[in-house]
């Protein structure tokens, strides 16, 4: 398997406290079967230091010489949203993950930017595939999770976090994701491991979970095939939207792909 976010490097961000913590998570990841792990320090939510990626990859072989053979260390960031993240990353203050064109990019928990439509553009037009972090744990998107269905289309593509999957990150969280995945609203799963114990680097747990929403193929596509290809850079096919009958309360085109259960 291979885990596209994780904050593995050491002393850095709120993610692990110290080298020991590292290498402990990288041998919990190793042992878990993920073979590829991208280091994604946060990035300009002004709560840590912001490393350019001269840095990052600095201190992503300095944790590869720690950790050994069983457990690649790959750089990249998780970076909070800024209308001008095309440009930090070309001035070299972000890190595409694994330097490809993908970048990793973070909403505020409580609500979707205005302009959020605007920076995905502006990101696709810089050559870069934006991928949204988590949106499950997105207070706004789990009231309106059809949101994501207009991202999509737009060329963004989904992550979201395995806790959330096995519900550790709550019911609303675990509600939303599990939307997210019966409608192919979702491109990968990863770990946002913070810390060997409380936010450990564990995937198999989700992955095994969402085989039985969606099948244990799509499940492994999710793990192993589509962030392969990111850090590869390369393109990978996504199944379409899975539609409803009915249009969810909200009306409208996109209220067909989401909506509730009756």
């Amino acid at each position: 398997m291979i885990d596209i976010h994780s904050h593995i490097l050491p002393e850095l961000d709120d993610g692990s406290r110290s080298l020991q913590e590292s290498i402990e998570m990288a041998r919990m990841a190793a042992e878990d079967g993920i073979r590829q792990m991208v280091a994604t320090p946060h990035a300009f939510n002004g709560l840590s230091h912001d490393p350019g990626t001269d840095e990052i990859l600095r201190r992503t072989g300095a944790l590869q010489k720690a950790v050994g053979p069983d457990l690649e260390i790959l750089p990249g960031n998780e970076v909070h949203f800024t209308h001008d993240a095309p440009e930090q990353a070309a001035a070299g203050r972000a890190t595409t993950l694994n330097r490809q064109p993908y970048m990793l990019i973070e909403f505020p928990s409580i609500h979707v930017p205005l302009g959020a439509a605007d920076l995905f553009a502006k990101v696709r037009r810089a050559g870069i595939v934006p991928i949204l972090a988590h949106p499950e744990r997105n207070q706004e998107i789990q009231r309106h999770p059809l949101k994501v269905a207009a991202f999509i289309h737009a060329g963004v593509r989904i992550q979201v976090t395995a806790m959330s999957i096995t519900g550790k990150f709550g019911s609303a969280a675990l509600r939303t994701v599990e939307t997210l995945l019966r409608h192919n609203a979702v491109h990968f799963i990863a770990t946002d491991a913070h810390r060997a114990k409380t936010r450990p680097p564990i995937l198999s747990a989700a992955r095994d979970r969402a085989a039985e929403i969606i099948g244990p193929e799509a499940a492994r596509k999710l793990v192993e095939d589509n962030p392969r290809a990111v850090v590869m850079g390369e393109t990978f096919d996504i199944e379409p939207l899975r539609r409803f009958e009915t249009a969810a309360a909200t009306g409208g085109v996109l209220g067909r792909w989401f909506g509730s259960r009756k």
